[in-house]
């Protein structure tokens, strides 16, 4: 059964589509994207940020899903930040920065490579630029947890995660973490 042809994934501006770093940014798209079940039908239009300081952008119009991202500083949690924008458009998330960042950072720890822009995170991660593995993991699992307190009807998750990061960055800092945060 033909239902026509299939929608592309990506609908690239003539700037990304002239810039050298084309399949960078498609491949790390595509990598970050691949998290996002959510929006595996959608075509995404794809642009260049250019306004100094800017990281990315996500629409929040649902009839016109898109991104843009900075070439040059093409974090994958930049990358799922700005999707989870496009779940926020569809009524999946809840609105806000502080909250696109904690859903971003609960969906995968393979996305946390770097600290999260809106929440507030202890001055000295900031200064890191790059987590580690370890870091973006125990973000993640963190993350994970302020969702369970939401899910139990807590409307100040995201004060709780960013009390849970700065209680437990006191205690171990930027060492490689095998944290045992406690739990809600």
């Amino acid at each position: 059964m033909d239902l026509g042809p299939e929608r592309p994934p990506w609908k690239f501006s003539r700037l990304v589509l002239a810039s050298p770093n084309l399949a960078r940014i498609r491949e790390r798209l595509e990598f970050v994207r691949g998290f996002f079940p959510e929006i595996a039908t959608l075509t995404i239009r794809v642009g260049l940020v250019r306004k100094p300081g800017v990281l990315g952008w996500g629409s929040l119009d649902p009839a016109e899903p898109g991104v843009w991202v900075r070439p040059r500083r093409l974090d994958r949690f930049t990358i799922a930040h700005e999707f989870t924008h496009l779940l926020q458009a569809r009524g999946l998330v809840p609105l806000g920065e502080r909250a696109c960042d904690l859903f971003a950072l609960a969906r995968s720890s393979l996305l946390v490579d770097q600290p999260p822009g809106y929440l507030k995170v202890p001055r000295e991660m900031l200064s890191l630029h790059r987590l580690n593995t370890a870091q973006g993991k125990w973000l993640h699992e963190a993350a994970r947890r302020a969702l369970d307190v939401r899910a139990r009807g807590d409307r100040h998750y995201l004060k709780w995660f960013e009390r849970e990061v700065a209680a437990t960055w006191r205690v171990y800092g930027k060492r490689p973490m095998e944290l045992a945060v406690s739990p809600a």
